[in-house]
């Protein structure tokens, strides 16, 4: 693998962001949706077999774990893991384990 700088990290979004997202107005649901963000936040670079967002490409995968957040939040616990739509975003960063 190349060489790789690491010049900042972070969250990819804060509670009031997703809140915005989920047109969510009311903090009755705060830490439902701050766990929700975690797990998602975590299944996205799990599924992309990665440990950071590569640099540049934050606001895919926000998006991404936005879409899986929305997923967990309106149908309390997700389907099938990712979303499709997520899964379509990050796909081109996903490294595959031979």
């Amino acid at each position: 693998m190349g060489n790789v700088v690491i010049t900042a990290t972070g969250p990819l979004y804060t509670l009031a962001e997703v809140k915005q997202h989920l047109n969510v107005d009311f903090d009755d649901d705060d830490t439902l949706i701050q766990s929700y963000m975690d797990a998602a936040e975590g299944a996205v670079l799990q599924y992309c077999n990665a440990s950071l967002v590569p640099q540049g490409k934050e606001a895919i995968f926000k998006t991404a774990a936005m879409m899986a957040v929305t997923d967990l939040y309106e149908n309390r616990g997700g389907k099938e893991g990712l979303p499709s739509a997520s899964r379509l975003l990050i796909n081109p960063y996903r490294w595959l384990r031979v």
